[in-house]
């Protein structure tokens, strides 16, 4: 599948053998021809994951019949083998089905009888993985760069051919599974397209306006109002390529995004709790600076106004904790006052006279290995980052003084050194600085622009706020 990060499925089949009658339940017949006396899992899937539904084992033929008297929940579904390797189909309104294969055999050496909907998926997955090798041969002849200009020109002509075979074959796979959880599924999962106005564009402006075009039509064919989508790869699937690859990482932004995806969920329950659920789970411990005011968002906004009902009083009482913990520290906020500070001759410091267009703030431990490591590292970059316009606070999250002046003195540390003696332990929690290192960067106003930083990323993130005020005025 071409789309903005490849996503690999694995073979999907289904077997059915004979119509299934209302109330009947489900009915999986497995043959495996090379596999008797061996044990075979049914698991179904939600999102990225499989759970156990049922084991039988096979008899001396290689068959296996999985069955009950009611039917699953409609979704893709595996059979798993004993050695791991596995087979998906999916599960729709007919249940009753056989599958026959090898376990040593390929996608091909699969044989199903009566389910149009499975034998549909399985040609177009059979035929779009024949593609996909195909182009990814011809790619690696470009990428080598031996190749002459008419071996260029022809490659490129080949890779055209099997893009449009690549469309056909979605478009035939589509029609053939109107109507169909598969149908459904590989719908949403469709690379965008794009007009071909936009498409030939190669100007930068031109290549904004594709990006746009993908931003607003990412979702398009993602049904988020059918529970079904949670038992196939879909819905995880794209939130995942959407907000970790998709989306600008500004905070404003994300927001503002997630908060139209969750309500497009609202009109069901289950689906809704997913979205919302696998958003807040993956800002709770975000990877970009600043994005952990997505999670305090969806916190106030949703979980803590009473919108997530599956969270129990005590998770929920932790979530208000962790809100009143990362608010203040938001990007944009007002550092937190800093109180009882002196310097090593024990003389009071007030931050707010230490001027400076930029302020570094270093939490630190004298004790703590890896401060021993990057605090002697900051100081090397000490003199080129007061040449922009800032200044650096080195600050002691310890009361012992001792050991501190000790590794200030054997590092010839000669810029603002500072601790608390009385009120460390409010530093501490005021600034979260529950492991060390710890680095803030304020602003002119000592406002929080930046935190979490390494030590190489400083310099260029002030440089490049310096230029962005610049443009502005």
């Amino acid at each position: 599948m071409a789309s903005l990060r490849r996503f690999s499925i694995v073979t999907v089949v289904g077997l059915l053998s004979f119509f299934s009658l209302p109330g009947q339940g489900y009915r999986i017949t497995v043959r495996v021809l090379d596999l008797p006396s061996a044990d075979l899992i049914l698991a179904h899937r939600f999102g990225m994951k499989f759970y156990t539904d049922d084991t039988v084992r096979t008899q001396g033929d290689g068959s296996a019949l999985f069955s009950s008297g009611t039917l699953m929940p409609q979704g893709m579904y595996q059979i798993v083998f004993p050695d791991k390797k596995y087979i998906e189909f999916f599960l729709g309104d007919q249940q009753v089905f056989e599958i026959s294969t090898e376990a040593s055999g390929s996608r091909d050496k699969i044989l199903f009888n009566g389910s149009p909907e499975n034998a549909s998926f399985n040609r177009w997955q059979t035929r779009l993985s024949s593609i996909r090798s195909q182009s990814s041969l011809l790619q690696e002849k470009i990428r080598k760069g031996n190749l002459s200009a008419d071996s260029v020109l022809w490659v490129n002509k080949e890779l055209r051919t099997l893009n449009a075979a690549s469309n056909q074959i979605w478009e035939t796979a589509l029609n053939e599974l109107r109507g169909t959880v598969a149908g459904k599924f590989i719908s949403g999962m469709k690379p965008i397209r794009m007009p071909d106005s936009l498409a030939s564009q190669r100007t930068q402006e031109g290549q904004m306006k594709q990006y746009r075009y993908v931003r607003e039509h990412f979702f398009d064919d993602v049904d988020l109002a059918d529970e079904r989508m949670l038992r196939t790869p879909l819905i995880e699937t794209k939130l995942d390529q959407y907000f970790n690859q998709v989306v600008p990482p500004y905070p404003d932004t994300i927001i503002r995004d997630a908060v139209t995806i969750i309500e497009r969920s609202r009109s069901h329950p289950e689906v809704f709790h997913f979205v919302l659920q696998y958003l807040f789970n993956l800002y709770s411990d975000p990877k970009i600076m600043g994005t952990d005011a997505v999670y305090v968002y969806l916190a106030e906004n949703y979980y803590l106004k009473g919108q997530a009902p599956w969270i129990d009083s005590t998770n929920l009482k932790g979530i208000l904790v962790r809100v009143a913990e990362l608010k203040p520290l938001l990007l944009g906020n007002m550092a937190p006052e800093l109180s009882g500070l002196v310097n090593t001759d024990d003389i009071p410091v007030e931050i707010d006279t230490i001027k400076c267009e930029y302020l570094v703030l270093l939490f630190w431990d004298p004790g703590c290995s890896h401060c021993k490591i990057i605090t002697p590292q900051l100081y090397q970059e000490y003199q080129a980052l007061k040449l922009i316009g800032c200044e650096i606070a080195a600050i002691n999250t310890h009361a012992e003084k001792e050991p501190w002046i000790k590794f200030i003195s054997e590092h010839h540390l000669d810029w603002y050194n500072l601790y608390s003696p009385l009120q460390y332990r409010q530093l501490i929690e005021q600034y979260q600085v529950y492991t060390t290192p710890r680095i803030f960067v304020l602003d002119s106003d000592r406002k929080i622009a930046g935190k979490d930083l390494a030590v190489e990323q400083i310099k260029p993130f002030i440089e490049q706020i310096r230029a962005s005020r610049s443009e502005r005025h």
